[in-house]
């Protein structure tokens, strides 16, 4: 038999892991696995853009979900922040130049908070023992010894402008305008009548004395303002005594203790000067006022006195990591809150509130690439951010409003911190292509793979690595056949006999689901038929579309033939996604010809149901049929090639091998057989190419086959070079055992016709033609008979357009 030369024997269906050679009983008697397995060049890169701290040397892990980058990146930030000194505190004070734009200091882990406690005490100090001293006898006696000298120069003062009006003739009124002269008459006042009874000299007389008296009033009276004035200010400075004299050995004390921080110590130089120059804010409350001096009328004085601890270290054993899981706008960057007061919205510097970026300065931040490009502003601020070296508090609305609002604008603060962003290639490619900052500010990406090799090192890893989550799931320990097992699961996913996937979150499902029927049994140990089980279960559980597929397979709605012979007729396999089910399916495709001018339509790209993967692999074909048969010759037909009772999109170029086995069989009428279903895509000299999914598409076409009955003339030809590809289950492995089921791998398009036919596909000779009995001398055959039929047929027509006098 032609085809026994291309059967792939059974051991290279599947690649098995012998459970004794791993080397335990259990994994009991493994040591957890420590760090990550299978991404040495990630982990290479990780390390360097973790060590190097010039900037724009930040960090984007490139590679798709489950792979344990976070897992893997959180381990080893660990490490490295271990060995980095515990970043300072930041915190925000009253700026009392600017009172919009807080001052942000800085002061050695776990001070921040002291500082404020300290601020705290001073506040306290100074609202309970201040008023206590204003009233105090002591400042009673220096204030009313004050006011009595003030008192008795002012009455020594009105005296002697009294003394000066009587001698000259008058007496002094108190009237709403003021004091004003008033002649006096043989001790009474001398009335309008009596005044006018005067003569001219008399009346000038008194006039030119009132005027005299007016201005000494006015002297006096300004003598006596000044008194007043030099009496507020004795007593301010009365006052401004008392004050320091509680406030400066707090304040000194103070400063001595944060001596080696100037932003501390002039910080404490101006609460001194603004708790002086606002000491009216210190004195007791009048009984007679209803409301305090602050309330919520009156914003409390004592407020710009506080210490906001924005960031606070102290409890830090080692430089903070942050995954900011959430990174909206706020999240990152912080904020400014506000609170109402009377109808109207108040801010202060104790409401500036910080974000990750703040928490994480002097460490790592790791955020997902997903999320922060999906937020608002989050993005363009980090680039913003990561650019000028520092960070700004505002609100978001303040960068949008179309006029200026007065609000607060706290002074920005140095950022140290090594960004690290996690995201899929496809983001990766985004952002290297449309933003041109990304090169600058993220230097260095760890690409983590989806496959290692399997090698015997990876594979007690990966022992070693299951030992680790049985201990941290507080799962049952696992038997060395469910190690086994899994190994072999994992080469599966990782579609390859000679790799192991890394995406572990697969794997740590299944060790989840193996846990679960261990326990239901009653093992204490997880064995290989738990792991067994339940992988089957997953399946079991995804496969309702596949099993609703093949009802419709077995009862003829949708046509598969599984034996028997058919010209122009081919078993093509595709793979199906739903969610989380990938499985193989058979698709019919049929071919016809007739006599044309050379043109091959593509039924499904005519009805705009093929993708162009599937496009270009139909013009290769076309390429392949002109080539090798074109050359001396026009082929003077026309073919129409598509998939039978497919209704959605067909994409891919795998089916390209079965669309020219159809082709040439519909050409040639020689039968292929049904029961052989073709997955590979071919090229235009002819050579068949590897595919993807080939395992799955086996395992469909099986199953399809098995519920039909297995004849043992069925099977599926795949391409030699997706040999090392195959993992196939046990039961197709068994049924190829025992004949009853055959896989063929093929190199050349030769090759496969010849499988499916039973007759060699022959090779051209030096004359140029084919040995008589092959396949290519009957489809070489059958296309020079239609050249020569399309020639005969022009012939005649030609004839039949000429005149009658021509003929």
């Amino acid at each position: 038999m032609v085809a026994e030369q291309f059967e792939v024997p059974p051991e290279m269906l599947n690649k098995k892991c012998d459970p004794d050679s791993l080397g335990f009983e259990t994994t009991e008697d493994l040591t957890s696995l420590e760090g990550m397995i299978g991404q040495e060049r990630a982990f290479s890169a990780l390390q360097l853009a973790l060590d190097i701290q010039q900037p724009g040397f930040n960090l984007f892990i490139s590679g798709p979900p489950g792979t344990g980058r976070n897992t893997a990146l959180r381990t080893h930030l660990e490490h490295v922040a271990a060995g980095k000194d515990i970043p300072p505190d930041w915190g925000y004070v009253y700026n009392f130049q600017d009172p919009s734009q807080p001052e942000a200091i800085s002061l050695p882990c776990g001070m921040m908070r002291v500082l404020a406690a300290d601020m705290a005490d001073l506040v306290d100090t100074v609202r309970r023992d201040v008023p206590k001293v204003f009233e105090s006898d002591d400042y009673r006696e220096r204030i009313e010894t004050a006011m009595q000298d003030l008192e008795a120069k002012r009455l020594e003062m009105g005296e002697d402008l009294e003394k000066t009006a009587i001698q000259a003739g008058f007496t002094l009124r108190s009237t709403p305008g003021g004091i004003t002269p008033v002649p006096v008459r043989e001790g009474r006042l001398l009335s309008n009548q009596e005044y006018s009874a005067l003569s001219e000299a008399e009346r000038e007389s008194i006039n030119e004395q009132a005027s005299m008296l007016r201005q000494a009033i006015g002297r006096v009276l300004a003598d006596i303002r000044r008194l007043g004035k030099a009496a507020q200010e004795e007593t301010r400075e009365i006052d401004e005594e008392i004050v320091r004299f509680t406030l400066t050995p707090i304040i000194d004390e103070l400063q001595e203790k944060y001596a080696d921080h100037a932003a501390v110590v002039a910080y404490l130089d101006q609460v001194e000067s603004d708790l002086v120059e606002h000491l009216e804010a210190l004195k007791p409350d009048d009984p007679a006022q209803v409301q305090p001096k602050w309330s919520l009328a009156n914003e409390d004085p004592f407020v710009k006195y506080k210490v906001n601890e924005l960031i606070n270290n102290a409890n830090c054993d080692y430089a903070p990591i942050v995954f900011e899981h959430n990174p909206t706008y706020y999240n990152l960057f912080g904020r400014i809150d506000y609170r109402a007061r009377m109808g109207t919205l108040v801010t202060d510097h104790m409401m500036v509130k910080c974000g990750a970026i703040h928490e994480a300065n002097g460490g790592f931040l790791v955020l997902q690439a997903h999320d922060i490009l999906a937020s608002p502003l989050s993005w363009q601020t980090l680039r913003r951010t990561l650019r000028s070296g520092e960070v700004r508090i505002e609100n978001m609305g303040e960068q949008y409003s179309p006029l200026p609002t007065s609000t607060l604008r706290p002074k920005p603060i140095p950022v140290n911190a090594k960004i690290v962003i996690a995201g899929t290639p496809d983001i990766l490619r985004l952002l290297q292509t449309l933003d041109e900052d990304f090169r600058r500010y993220f230097k260095v990406v760890a690409h983590f793979d989806t496959v290692m090799q399997r090698s015997p090192e990876n594979v007690a890893e990966y022992a070693a690595f299951v030992a680790a989550r049985s201990r941290e799931g507080g799962l049952k320990p696992f038997h060395k056949t469910a190690v086994a097992r899994i190994i072999d699961h994992s080469s599966r996913l990782a579609e390859h006999q000679e790799k192991l996937t890394t995406r572990f979150i697969d794997v740590v499902d299944i060790l989840t689901e193996a846990n679960y029927w261990a326990s239901s049994a009653g093992s204490d140990t997880v064995m290989g038929d738990h792991v067994e089980k339940a992988i089957k279960q997953r399946r079991y559980r995804s496969s309702m579309t596949k099993d609703r597929l093949r009802e419709l397979i077995e009862d003829g709605i949708i046509r598969i033939s599984t034996d028997g012979e058919t010209v122009g007729q081919v078993n093509g396999l595709a793979i199906l996604t739903f969610g989380d089910a990938v499985f193989g399916k058979p698709s019919r495709i049929t071919a016809r010809v007739s006599l044309g001018r050379g043109q091959l339509v593509n039924v499904d790209r005519e009805t705009k149901l093929s993708g162009k993967f599937h496009d270009k692999g139909f013009m290769v074909l076309t390429g392949y049929l002109r080539g090798k048969y074109g050359y001396d010759k026009p082929l003077s037909l026309n073919a129409s090639i598509g998939f039978e009772q497919s209704y959605s999109e067909v994409d891919g170029d795998s089916a390209s091998s079965a669309e020219l086995y159809a082709l040439l069989s519909a050409i040639s009428g020689i039968p292929v057989a049904q029961g052989i279903a073709v997955t590979g895509s071919v090229d235009q000299n002819g050579n068949v190419q590897a595919i993807g999914g080939a395992t799955q598409k086996i395992e469909g076409f099986f199953e399809v086959c098995k519920s039909k009955g297995l004849t043992g003339r069925q099977g599926v030809i795949v391409p030699s070079d997706n040999l090392k590809h195959l993992t196939l289950n046990d039961e197709v492995v068994a049924a190829v055992e025992e004949c009853r089921f055959h896989i063929f791998g093929v190199s050349t398009v030769d090759e496969g016709i010849e499988v499916l036919t039973g007759i060699p596909a022959g090779e051209r000779r030096e004359d140029g033609t084919y040995l008589d009995g092959t396949v290519h001398h009957l489809v070489e055959s059958r296309l020079r008979e239609m050249a020569h039929a399309a020639r005969e047929f022009a012939a005649i027509g030609v004839q039949e357009q000429q005149p009658p006098a021509a003929q």
